[in-house]
């Protein structure tokens, strides 16, 4: 549909009417502060030399850009370049074709409207130019964010992004190996403030999360978010023994998986503190530590131990009794130090099932006999474990 459009020429004290043809009209995007250029052809040199340009931008007046050889408005940004060239037309006739570029210097938002390239009531050239501003964080301007939440809580973050047109906003987690997944069904927040919000929050959710912003007409921009999930100390424990002539060695290993990292506490069983010594030696790496010391048979100290760990977010104590590993262990050392028949017959073997059992260990020789006790105390271990 035809428009109008009146303007006060500014050379002449008269009102014009410009009949413009929508359909000719060339619709341009550009980025901001991107120079553009843009064309004007004349075949008439009066033309060349009274056409103008001009900008229409609701509500305002119209704005008389250039008029003849001349730029009358924003000289410091706006160029104009005026050329000709010769040609010879199919029917042999020499002729003139007249070129007027009007150029635009670091054009902003205050430049977009309707461009006109006319004189009188001709229009030689029109443009509908659109400024493109590329999506920019408006909340802050750091790409790279810090995130710490206790786990079991609620996670919640926010982004916020301008541009032209508007961008929307889409959040996104990062896998293991690195691939982007959207949240939920993927849809996009329009938004001024997006926000997403994770109910009961835990370490194995995702630890990378964008917020990336895109108007589809310019670099898409993302803000990453490093989510630091905090949980109290969970504590195991291990035990191990080697039995010896007169002695067992004992070593208790005890392991936290924690976030903020703690370290472990070993206490006796008067929960004392217990420190590396003659009697203890603690060996601690990461966040696993171990105990190890002898126990004799003779002796009978206490076997109560506590493996203590605490950081901000709570606290972790395990009671370790080894007792009964020590019990087995003097039982064996009793055993294997105490002399043994050299032969024997199936009748004196026959009258129990623990007889049984030992005619298969007295039936080795001394080092596989003591081979075979181990693994039965391996197995009872195990059983015990």
């Amino acid at each position: 549909m035809d428009w109008y459009l009146w303007y006060y020429l500014f050379i002449s004290p008269l009102y014009v009417t410009i009949i413009a043809d929508t359909s000719h009209i060339r619709t341009i995007d550009v980025q901001q502060d991107e120079r553009v250029r843009l064309e004007c052809t004349v075949t008439s040199k009066l033309d060349a030399e009274e056409a103008m340009w001009m900008r229409i931008r609701a509500p305002h007046n119209p704005d008389i850009l250039t008029y003849r050889d001349s730029v009358v408005y924003a000289p410091d940004r706006i160029q104009l370049e005026q050329r000709v060239r010769s040609s010879i037309d199919p029917n042999g006739t020499f002729m003139n074709t007249y070129y007027l570029t009007l150029t635009i210097l670091r054009p902003t938002t205050d430049d977009e409207g309707r461009y006109l390239c006319s004189r009188t009531k001709n229009i030689f050239a029109e443009y509908d130019l659109f400024i493109i501003v590329p999506p920019q964080f408006v909340d802050d301007n750091s790409f790279f964010q810090q995130r710490s939440i206790i786990e079991g809580s609620t996670l919640q973050l926010s982004c916020s992004a301008s541009g032209r047109p508007k961008p929307s906003i889409t959040w996104l987690y990062r896998t293991n190996d690195r691939k982007h997944v959207p949240f939920g069904d993927g849809t996009s927040c329009q938004d001024t403030v997006c926000e997403l919000h994770i109910a009961n929050y835990s370490r194995n959710d995702p630890t990378t999360i964008e917020c990336v912003a895109d108007n589809e007409k310019s670099t898409r921009i993302s803000k990453v978010f490093n989510v630091d999930v905090f949980y109290p100390p969970k504590l195991s424990h291990n035990v191990q023994t080697f039995t010896g002539t007169k002695s067992i060695e004992i070593l208790i290993q005890c392991s936290s998986t924690s976030n903020p990292p703690t370290s472990i506490v070993w206490l006796d069983h008067n929960r004392e503190q217990l420190y590396n010594s003659t009697i203890f030696s603690i060996k601690t790496m990461n966040q696993s530590s171990i105990l190890s010391f002898f126990a004799y048979p003779q002796k009978h100290p206490s076997h109560v131990f506590y493996c203590h760990s605490d950081n901000a977010i709570g606290t972790d104590e395990k009671l370790i009794n080894i007792s009964k590993f020590v019990q087995l262990d003097s039982l064996i050392i009793r055993e294997t130090t105490t002399p043994l028949p050299t032969s024997f017959t199936t009748q004196d073997l026959s009258q129990s099932k623990k007889q049984k059992t030992d005619q298969v260990v007295l039936d080795l020789n001394p080092s596989q006999q003591q081979q075979k006790r181990l693994t039965m105390q391996q197995q009872y271990l195990r059983r015990l474990i």
